[in-house]
This record gives structure tokens, sequence and C-alpha cells, in this order.
């Protein structure tokens, strides 16, 4: 009687489980290596997993896990169901194939007597190796995107040039281009179909990566909330036709310094942000050796961990350690340190690794070989991470160079077919629709800035996973093209002259 009972209760459990999806799987594998080394380390302390899963119901800084780690424990504590059992059936239930088999294997484990430290300590290794493979596959991904952008990019720079001939040229404008509604829907067309593709780019790579770094989502809202105050009213007056009145810059102009001026102060706090992340990303692998070397030599855990922050050369985030170095001279609680920390840095990484290393200083005093295991763990993701970084560099000049050349061909081909139009008028054919105009010249330009900006996101979502990484990309793109812009409008470069008939008979 007591077993239905119980079995009936956990049906009832049952009909509110945590949702599985495959993006619920992407967020428990990222956090999947970090909640494994902590499984690890607090069993070579003495520590069984289902207390470490105790300890994880209350960490914030993994929220999948400690989802996971409420669902399991309650099932034990208030159902009365075996911990072997409940993480059998969450490896039947979960959508993400490498926790099942953390799981499985770890009850597998158990049933069979085998050694628990060993299997954990080769399913750490093994999931931190499977990350760095599926870094690699990203990166590959992320390079085909970039590489589809590149195509799209030429397509619609070969789509602007034969636009502009078609509609340039008497003989062939009245075939093609019959009347002035089919004129100003084809350039309405050509306005925004390069932004639409820059979103869909941003909204795929959306998809396919995430950032370490906490709170730029802020950021990047400041940052939409600035361009709508600065762009939205210069949209405006383009739209009512105010700026040609009063000859003021044309539209690419303004929208260009309404675009730099709305990104000034995102990029500032961005920046302030990445500086600090950088540094203690860095810093983090060779504070946990030294502190793990240290202990080796019987230092006390107080003591390990002063000699591990008060070492020089992490820049700004020495200043973190140093204050951190204080606080534990007078006697204050490393969760309150911790706590000091993640106020500072942004940085996902840098705080789980802090987290796990103060927890494990706590529950068992730091075991050397615990210390140590944490030290290459930390050390092998960051190299991965470094490495996932250098092969994406390269793709930010390919986005800088496209869209320089986009501008500066665009409207040179504007400027030069224009200008062809008289010259190679040929008799009995007359412009049923009128000339690439100089407002719709602007109209090119202003959407080649806007597409610009999109780019610049897209780029900096790739290269740092998130959208606020891509804000200075976003800026110095604005600028690359303004500058194409520029050159396209005052450079001594007549093509007109060029293939003109000569005057001479």
């Amino acid at each position: 009687m007591i077993a239905l009972k119980t079995k009936r209760k956990f049906k009832i459990d049952k009909t509110k489980p945590i949702k599985q999806s495959k993006e619920y799987a992407s967020k428990i594998d990222r956090e999947l290596p970090y909640f494994i080394t902590l499984i690890t380390l607090m069993a070579s302390s003495g520590i069984s997993p289902y207390q470490s899963l105790k300890k994880i119901m209350t960490y914030d800084i993994l929220p999948m896990m400690k989802k996971e780690a409420v669902t399991m424990v309650k099932q034990v504590e208030v159902l009365g169901n075996d911990p072997l059992t409940v993480m059998n059936k969450r490896a039947e239930e979960t959508s993400s194939t490498l926790y099942q088999d953390f799981l499985a294997g770890y009850v597998s484990t158990v049933q069979t007597g085998g050694s628990i430290v060993n299997f954990l300590k080769s399913k750490m290794w093994s999931i931190f190796d499977q990350h760095a493979a599926k870094s690699k596959q990203l990166v590959t991904s992320l390079a085909g995107l970039v590489d589809a952008y590149m195509i799209i990019q030429v397509v619609i720079l070969t789509m602007y040039i034969m636009f502009v001939a078609l509609s340039s040229t008497p003989a062939l404008s009245g075939s093609f281009l019959p009347d002035s509604t089919a004129l100003s829907r084809s350039i309405v067309l050509f306005l925004i179909i390069p932004p639409l593709m820059a979103g869909m780019l941003m909204f795929i790579s959306h998809r396919m990566t995430s950032s370490t770094y906490i709170g730029t989502e802020k950021i990047l809202q400041q940052s939409l909330i600035m361009i709508a105050v600065s762009v939205v009213p210069v949209i405006a007056l383009l739209a009512i036709g105010l700026p040609s009145q009063l000859n003021f810059l044309g539209a690419p102009y303004l929208i260009a310094i309404a675009l730099l001026v709305a990104s000034i102060k995102p990029i500032l706090a961005y920046q302030k942000i990445q500086k600090m992340n950088v540094a203690a990303e860095r810093a983090t692998p060779s504070i946990l050796r030294d502190i793990a070397e240290a202990r080796k030599t019987g230092l006390s855990p107080e003591r390990c961990i002063i000699h591990g922050f008060k070492r020089k050369g992490y820049n700004i985030f020495s200043s973190v350690l140093n204050l951190a170095v204080n606080q534990l001279h007078i006697g204050v609680p490393l969760r309150k340190i911790l706590n000091n920390i993640r106020t500072e840095v942004k940085s996902w990484v840098v705080q789980v690794n802090f987290k796990i290393l103060f927890e494990v200083m706590e529950s068992g005093g730091g075991y050397a070989d615990a210390l140590d295991t944490l030290a290459n763990a930390s050390e092998k993701a960051y190299n991965v991470e470094k490495e996932k970084q250098a092969m994406l560099k390269p793709y930010v000049m390919i986005g800088f160079m496209i869209m320089g050349i986009t501008a500066f061909t665009t409207l040179m081909v504007i400027d030069s077919f224009s200008g062809m139009t008289e010259i190679f008028a040929v008799p009995g054919f007359e412009h049923t629709t009128p000339p690439i105009t100089p407002e719709m010249r602007q109209m090119f330009a202003g959407s080649i800035v806007i597409q610009a900006y999109l780019v610049g996101l897209f780029i900096g979502k790739v290269v740092s996973g998130t959208f606020a990484g891509g804000l200075m990309y976003s800026a110095m793109l604005v600028a690359t093209v303004l500058m194409a812009i520029v050159f396209a409008d005052y450079a001594p470069i007549d093509l007109t002259s060029i293939f003109a008939p000569s005057s001479k008979n």
C-alpha cells in the first residue's frame, strides 16, 4: 500500500515536468562542464554527489542545473524515492544527450561498485573535450554564415548596378521600367532588402551562439532607446524634406551622425565591462594554478587564496583582488568576498570558477588534488574560448571591406550612369521614367548606412557572442561607409568623362 501511494504521488508530480526542448538542452550543455567539475571536486573532498546536488539548489550562478537539482532533490526528500532511481528517470526524460550520458553513467558506476571519483574525473575531462569540439564546429558554422553574407552582399551589389544601369539608359528603361510607379517600387525594394538580410543574419547568429558576459542585454536596450531618440526624429525630418529646404546635410550624413551619437554611451558602458572581464578571464587560470601549487606546500586555504590573489600583473582586475585580500585579513567570509567579485566582474565563467573554488575551500579545506583539477579545468576552458575568438577575428575585416566597397561602388555607379544618360542618348528613345535623382541617390546611401550598423551588430554577435559587443563594430562600419560616401561625393573621379565619346572626328 505504501508503494502504491508513493507511486501515485510521483505520477502527480510528473504532470509538471521541466520543459524539455533543444533550447533547454543547449542551456544544460553550456553549464554541464562546470556542474560536473563541481560534483567531481566535491566528491574528491569526501562529499557525495547527492549532497552536492543539495548545495547546487542554492546556486543562482548555474540556473539550469539549479532547476535540475531542485527537481531531483524534491523527488527524494518529499516523495521518498531512491536517489539513483530519480537520476535514472531524469536521464530518460532530459533532452540533453550529454547530461543523459552523465546521469546514466553515474547510476551504472554506483550499481556496479566502481570508483565514483574516477568516473567523475574521466567524465569531466570528456565533457571539456566535447565542449572544445563543439566550439570548433561552432566556428565552422559561423564562418559559413559569414561566407553566406558575403555572397548575398555581392549579389545585392550586382542587382544595384543592374538596376541603376537599366533605369539610366533611355533605350532600356522603357522596356524594363515602364512607368514611374515601377521605378519607385523597385527603389523601395532595393532599399529594404539589404537591411532585412542583415536582420535575418542577426537572428540566425543569435540562435547559434551566446556570450559569457552578464548584463549586456541592458546595454543593448539602452542603445536601442538612444537610437530611437536620435534616429527617429532625423528620419521624420527627412520625410518632410526639411534638411534639403534648409541646405542641411543629406540623408546619409544625418543618419550616420545620429547613429554614431546614439552609440557613444552604450559603447563606453560595454567597454568598461569588457575591460574588466577580459582581465579577469585571463587572470583566473593563473590564480587557480597559484592557489593549487601553494596548497601542495601545506599552506592553509586562506593563505593559499591570499598568495594567489597578491600576484601582480592582472591589470584592472588587481584592484578587485586586493580588496578581497584585505577582506580575508580581517576575517570576511568567503561568500561575502564572492559577492563582491560578482558585483565587479560580469563574466559568467569567472564567477563560476571562483564559486567552485570557494565552495571547495569551505567544504573540505581544499585538497591539493581537487584544486589542481580545478586549475587544469579552468586552463582548458580558457584556451578553448581563446582559440575560438582567435579563429573568428579575421571575419571582422571582411565586414569592413565589403561595406566600404558596397557604399563606394554603388554611389559611383549611380553617378556614372546618371551622367551617361545624355551622352549615350539614342534618337527615338525617350525616358518614360526619370533617371536616378539626387534624392534617390541619398536614399540609397542612407540605406547602406543603416545596413552597415546592422552588419556591425551581426559581426559583434559572431565574434563576442553578444550584440552589445557589436556596437563598436557598428560605429566603425558606419564611419567607414561615411568616408566612402564622402569620397564618392567629392573625389575627383569622373567615370562619365572616361567613357564619354571623344569630340574628335
